[in-house]
């Protein structure tokens, strides 16, 4: 497997992590819910920074 299809593979379950996230995060008791944001922060950082990189190595 090389870097392109890591990055491929962990863009797609960063993505389905998100998305799983923010539903959860609608159903939250509101004192929870901006640790749980913070948190989705981060996966939409990490997956942008991850995209960026495929970009990169497919160009």
């Amino acid at each position: 497997m090389d870097v392109k299809d890591k990055i491929k593979k962990e863009i797609d379950r960063l993505t389905g992590l998100i998305k799983e996230n923010e539903r959860i995060t609608l159903q939250m008791p509101e004192y929870l819910r901006s640790n749980q944001i913070f948190l989705l922060e981060l996966y939409k950082k990490q997956l942008n920074m991850l995209e960026n990189e495929l970009i990169k190595l497919e160009a």
